[in-house]
């Protein structure tokens, strides 16, 4: 399984430390797992991104939209490579809200806990906000959705008005903006 999970282009089994980086909604782990190459980690550390089913190399698999589904399979993905290891968390966005739900389950099954929490890009689990910010992905059509991704700004006007690469977000983007809207 940590093969599909766990995506680390310069695995180190040396470094003190391995970052985990939880992608954003509708993101992927290439990203985070190409900082090792744009600026080398120092040897101390290990860059891994978490790649979540529906997107890249797990482009086949159906994409979860439960929280659950996503901190179970991490923490197993987790636990098998880096058992022992010392950790830290990287989470931006929905990223931020995996990372922190995976260092709890952790903590909670495992006794494990990262050093570090790192963490950007949205409020905070217990938030009146996070609450009141429900996106209502759940009863929209595609066009409806595509133009609430517009008017949040995150999605670049090009890859909205492609409908091949829209055909090939929308499920990962649904799915993860339903899991948002199912947190509580």
């Amino acid at each position: 399984m940590t093969s599909k999970v766990l995506n680390s282009r310069a695995v180190n089994k040396e470094a003190k430390f391995v970052l985990l980086c939880f992608p954003w909604a509708g993101g992927g782990s290439n990203f985070y797992a190409n900082w090792s190459k744009l600026v080398p980690a120092p040897d101390f550390l290990e860059v891994c991104g978490i790649t979540l089913p529906g997107r890249e190399a797990r482009y086949r698999e159906p994409c979860h939209n439960r929280l659950h589904e996503h901190i179970q399979e991490v923490c197993c993905a987790i636990t098998e490579k880096y058992n022992g290891r010392r950790l830290a968390f990287w989470g931006h966005s929905m990223g931020a809200l995996l990372a922190f739900q995976t260092a709890l389950k952790l903590k909670q099954d495992k006794g494990l806990e990262p050093v570090r929490l790192f963490v950007s890009g949205i409020s905070a689990p217990q938030s009146r906000k996070r609450k009141e910010t429900k996106t209502g992905v759940d009863k929209m059509n595609d066009e409806e959705f595509k133009e609430y991704l517009r008017r949040l700004g995150g999605t670049p006007k090009e890859v909205l008005e492609n409908k091949e690469l829209m055909d090939l977000f929308l499920p990962s983007l649904r799915a993860d903006y339903s899991l948002l809207d199912h947190f509580e």
